[in-house]
């Protein structure tokens, strides 16, 4: 009896083996062939996502432009603060300078003065105010620099040739600082424009420094704003924000048109424009613009255009 239940035993552990052994050699060729898969199971193509080509190229328009009134502030005098209005046309692909001479006479509430001295007096807040109020524009944002932030601006784009109409020497008594620039042309980096657009001894007065600020600044960007030069606003809205200049502009205005700075300045044609102002000197020696030159400004900035009622006029 002893022998016949230890015989079923045995033959009872023998076979839950068996079973166990079965079972772990589907278990292991199931896995391996999950972990490892055939090679015909190789060579079948993987699934690749759908690629998006829905999108299309980053086309603004003209309720992407904007307005910007930068100042040059170097030094306590008339001749010694630039002013330059900035139009970011993006629709037309184009950057239009038109300089203000230091002496335009403006008006502002309740006062008249040139646009230096509702600078002088009440800082960028006036002077952008005046602007608006002579113009009859809307300034999106403004740029106060000083000597380093203009330093910095300028040298993102390098030098630009520089046509003298005759020689320009000063000695300027508060720095000790020389001007010497010679009939010609002359390639000039950012500290020679630095003296150049505030040279206070032009023959044609404010209205000429001005002029002469808007050509260099004008063939200064066409000149080095190549197809590359997109590529690297970033960079170089950081250094200028980074630098010791008064903005309103902030990193989200530099975002939400950074893409239209980007299409602006990988146009092929030359991106900038220049308009100069017309007008002459009252008994005050103010800079009184025309009347005619006022009523076109929106037509020349290329500011409310949707209708197309008026030809825009043509831009040097």
């Amino acid at each position: 009896m002893a022998r016949k239940s230890a015989k079923i035993a045995v033959t009872y552990v023998v076979t839950i083996l068996m079973t166990l052994l079965i079972i772990g050699g589907i278990g292991y060729l199931l896995l391996q062939n999950i972990l490892d898969p055939k090679e015909e199971d190789k060579k079948r193509p993987s699934i690749e996502p759908i690629a998006d080509i829905s999108s299309e190229e980053y086309v603004p328009s003209a309720d992407d432009s904007k307005t910007a009134l930068f100042i040059f502030d170097s030094e306590k005098r008339l001749s010694g603060c630039c002013f330059l209005i900035v139009r970011m046309s993006a629709d037309e692909r184009r950057l239009i300078l038109m300089p203000v001479p230091a002496n335009t006479y403006a008006e502002a509430d309740g006062t008249s003065d040139s646009i230096y001295e509702f600078y002088r007096t009440g800082g960028t807040a006036n002077a952008v105010k005046a602007i608006e109020t002579l113009m009859n524009i809307k300034i999106d944002h403004y740029m106060k620099l000083d000597d380093k932030s203009f330093g910095v601006m300028m040298d993102i784009f390098g030098g630009v040739d520089v046509d003298i109409p005759y020689n320009l020497m000063y000695s300027n008594q508060d720095t000790g600082e020389e001007t010497i620039f010679r009939e010609g042309n002359i390639f000039m980096t950012s500290e020679d424009l630095r003296k150049l657009f505030t040279y206070p001894l032009y023959n044609s007065g404010e209205e000429y420094r001005a002029k002469i600020m808007g050509i260099a600044l004008t063939d200064l960007i066409n000149d080095n704003v190549t197809s590359g030069f997109s590529e690297n606003i970033g960079d170089y809205f950081s250094a200028i924000i980074n630098s010791s200049v008064e903005t309103n502009y902030t990193a989200y205005d530099y975002a939400e048109q950074s893409d239209t700075m980007k299409y602006i300045a990988e146009s092929q044609d030359r991106i900038a424009s220049l308009v100069t102002v017309t007008g002459s000197n009252d008994e005050n020696s103010l800079f009184v613009l025309d009347e005619s030159f006022k009523a076109a400004i929106p037509e020349w900035l290329r500011i409310g255009r949707e209708d197309g009622s008026a030809p825009a006029p043509v831009l040097n």
